[in-house]
Parts: C-alpha cells; structure tokens; sequence
C-alpha cells in the first residue's frame, strides 16, 4: 500500500524531494537495482521524472567520485590503472577510455597534474626539504620533482618557492 500524498503541500516541495530523489538515483551503484527502483517510483510519487540514463561514454557519477577519492587519499603512493579499474568494475581498456572522458585528460597526466599541485603547496606552506615534498607527492625523488616541476611551472622547486615565500612574506607584513 503506497502512502497518501498531501495535495496542499506546494509544488515547489515536490520539486526540491524529487531532484533530491534523483541526485540520490545518480549516486547509486549500478548493481543496486533494487534501491534504484525504490528511488525512481518515490519520484515518480511526488510528481518528478526520474532522469534517463544517458550514456556518454565515460564514468557514472559514483565512479567519478570513487576514483578521485581514492587517486587524492593515495596520492603519495603508487597508483595503478588496473586497480582503479578494477575498484569501479571496468575493464583496463574501458576504463582509459572512460576516464579521458570524463577528466578530460589521461589517467597518468590527471595523476601528475594532481601531484604537482600537491608539490606546489607543500613547497608554499612547509619547510619540509625539497626531497620530503617529492616522496610525499608520489614521485620517486628529487630530481623527478624538479624536472616535471620546472616543466609544468617554469622554474625548479627550490627558486619557486624563495619567490613564493618572499611574496607570501610581503603580503603578511601588509596585512
């Protein structure tokens, strides 16, 4: 038996539980069939449509997120393809051709962009040495840290950060 739905309850209500509805539908695994058509009749109930599944070629919206989960939590460790692939249940081959997709870049250059950054704020905000900031990022060593570093910014770690220090130094002394 189906609960009764008030009718003097605005319109907009119904609006706000069926796109809460539906961003829950989103956030589903696809093999929780069950709950996802528990999901789409409640908004079917409350007035709303539930969204078709359009294919795009790349990653359902929990796999998005289970993958940049787990690339940020593991960042300073050997990330592997065929481990992230297999965590969101795809194919090696699928899940390149996915991920370009949907990050709108390879895997190993995601990866790396996210490791530099990491780098460029450890270099800003500690005093660690330059080797401690590469081995936290991910990467193998020093001189791995200021060749991709240098490309990707301009200048080797060590001159990046006296330039930035000086800087952050001026701008709290005005502050």
């Amino acid at each position: 038996m189906e609960p009764a739905i008030n009718l003097t309850t605005s319109s907009g209500s119904y609006r706000l539980v069926a796109g809460l509805l539906v961003a829950a539908l989103d956030e589903l695994a696809p093999d929780q069939s069950e709950i996802r058509a528990k999901l789409a009749r409640a908004i079917q109930l409350v007035g709303g449509a539930p969204t078709p599944l359009v294919h795009s070629g790349g990653f359902a919206p929990w796999q998005s997120k289970r993958i940049e989960t787990h690339i940020s939590q593991n960042l300073e460790t050997q990330l592997r393809l065929d481990d992230l692939a297999a965590m969101v249940r795809v194919s090696r081959s699928h899940f390149s051709r996915a991920f370009k997709k949907s990050f709108k870049q390879c895997f190993s250059r995601y990866v790396m962009s996210l490791r530099l950054e990491r780098a460029r704020m450890l270099l800003v905000n500690t005093e660690a040495p330059i080797s401690q900031v590469a081995l936290a990022c991910g990467l193998t060593d020093q001189p791995h840290l200021t060749r991709l570093f240098h490309r990707e910014y301009g200048a080797p770690p060590n001159a990046w950060r006296r330039a930035h220090s000086q800087l952050r130094q001026v701008t709290e002394k005005t502050a």
